[in-house]
């Protein structure tokens, strides 16, 4: 069995052992007032056939009504009691107690009754002595309440008894389960102590010898738990460092060859970081996350030098559309992409920048980001929209313009036609007055 095995063993013993005394202790404490419930039950049945005998006995001196209702009362009380306590007793001393003191309860209650009935205050005038069939009765009732009076206190020894036991009980399954979860766990442990005892030490010698130099020496697998398995690992690493050992002209050869890459990949990386550096247009990389993991001078220079570790969005200026233009490039595309973007500069001053992007994979071709180089053309843009400006400007004089002269030419058109028709008219007077001088 694995060590842990045994660990987790020792664990469930103790969860056992404490389930069952929570489990015990439980039922201990149900019976216990279960036990308790019917005892105080018995104690109120007691007291209720005291109280009927005194009652009893208080008629039979003095003869009154009272003590003949109250008598009725305590006897339909004392009924209601035995029935309950009918449905709560068990055990069959219990039960055969109850039985008998049923009995007698139905006998002293019958024979009371016919001798209350004969006896009532209203029905006769004055009080008459008892006859001998009278008092025979009444010394069979008192026999029954004595023989009833007995069996209540059977019963009541009994739920005494019952309570005792069932607190004997409750200790005793207490001792047990804990006696016995202690011995099992002391046990376990003992044989977990000396299998650990002499399995680690035997390691430790085997790990010693290796550690000498002796690579040829193995440790002991036997066994199936965890130690054995750390002496095959032990022994597999001993196999593979005296491999190691046998190339180890090899791995020389193959670190120099490392070191001298890893030289390569520094020079190329410090030229690229010069050549980037030295691009006066801001340069800027994000992951697949859109996050800035890099940017050259100018774009610490515009952002900031905490632009490293933020979103790009962090920087946009009012709605724009820029992730969804550039977002072909995140699923693996190959072109370039141009986009403008209003863009916060460090200083919170709002600036337009002009963004060519490019995607960045790894040997297996897994999109890793993208770099992208931009230049501010917020003045390129306020000089082209002055431009646009001033020819719309223009334009509209020269519309302006043109529908002035346009007017003034219809105007002039109007006016000599005016005169044109005036000239003709002139014309034609003139020709009508020269033929009436000539009549």
């Amino acid at each position: 069995m694995k060590i842990k095995e045994r660990l987790k063993l020792n664990t469930w013993i103790s969860l056992g052992l404490i389930a069952l005394i929570l489990l015990s202790m439980s039922w201990s404490i149900w019976e216990i007032r279960r036990t308790e419930q019917n005892e105080r039950l018995v104690d109120q049945i007691h007291k209720i056939v005291f109280e009927r005998i005194m009652l009893r006995d208080d008629w039979l001196i003095n003869r009154e009504d009272r003590a003949r209702i109250q008598w009725y009362a305590k006897t339909e009380t004392l009924r209601q009691l035995l029935e309950s306590a009918s449905q709560k007793l068990s055990g069959k001393e219990a039960i055969d107690t109850l039985q008998n003191a049923k009995y007698d309860f139905e006998a002293t209650a019958s024979s009371f009754s016919v001798l209350l009935e004969k006896h009532k205050q209203g029905a006769v005038k004055k009080k008459v002595d008892f006859t001998e069939a009278e008092l025979r009765l009444i010394n069979q009732v008192i026999l029954k309440a004595y023989s009833l009076n007995d069996s209540i206190s059977k019963l009541h020894e009994y739920s005494i008894r019952t309570a005792t036991t069932a607190r004997d009980i409750n200790l005793l399954l207490i001792i047990v389960f804990i006696f016995g979860g202690i011995m099992a766990v002391i046990m376990n442990s003992i044989a977990v102590n000396r299998i650990m005892t002499k399995r680690v030490g035997a390691l430790n010698e085997g790990i010693a010898i290796i550690g000498e130099g002796n690579l040829e020496y193995q440790i002991d697998e036997a066994g199936d738990d965890e130690l054995a398995d750390l002496a095959r690992s032990s022994n597999e690493m001993t196999a593979k460092l005296k491999h190691s050992l046998t190339s180890i002209e090899n791995l020389n050869i193959e670190i120099a060859e490392r070191e001298k890459a890893e030289e390569n990949f520094k020079k190329i990386s410090f030229r690229q970081q010069a050549l980037l550096s030295a691009i006066p247009d801001i340069v800027m990389e994000v992951d697949v996350n859109k996050i800035y993991t890099w940017a050259n001078e100018p774009g610490l220079e515009f952002f900031g030098e905490d632009v490293i570790g933020r979103e790009a969005v962090f920087y946009f200026e009012g709605e724009q559309d820029t992730y969804d233009i550039v977002n072909p490039l995140f699923r693996g595309s190959e072109d370039i992409i141009y986009v403008e973007s209003w863009q916060r500069r460090k200083d919170g001053q709002k600036r337009l920048l002009a963004w060519w992007c490019r995607v960045l994979k790894d040997a297996q071709g897994k999109v890793t980001g993208v770099l992208s180089s931009a230049r501010d053309i917020t003045e390129n843009k306020l000089a082209q929209a002055e431009v646009k400006k001033l020819n719309e400007e223009l334009e509209r004089r020269v519309i302006e313009r043109t529908m002035e002269l346009t007017a003034k030419t219809a105007e002039l058109e109007r006016v000599n036609k005016v005169f044109v028709n005036r000239e003709i008219r002139m014309r034609e007077l003139k020709a009508r007055i020269a033929e009436m001088e000539k009549e």
